[in-house]
């Protein structure tokens, strides 16, 4: 199960880079803060899955 839901945070994060890259924001919206929005949703992500793979370690850890 995390396994999977790892997956599909990496997914997700890969996601959002490619998008950030490839799509450039609309005639009104601002590039800076589009990058950033970008960055930010990256990080909470990145963030996320740190946390799952901290709970995995504990659980090992708890285990032996």
């Amino acid at each position: 199960m995390f396994a999977k839901l790892i997956g599909l945070l990496k997914e997700e994060q890969n996601s959002v880079a490619h998008r950030a890259l490839k799509v450039p924001p609309g005639p009104d919206k601002s590039v800076e803060f589009e990058y950033g929005k970008s960055i930010g949703y990256y990080q909470g992500l990145e963030a996320a899955l740190s946390k799952v793979e901290q709970v995995l370690k504990d659980q090992d850890e708890r285990d032996f």
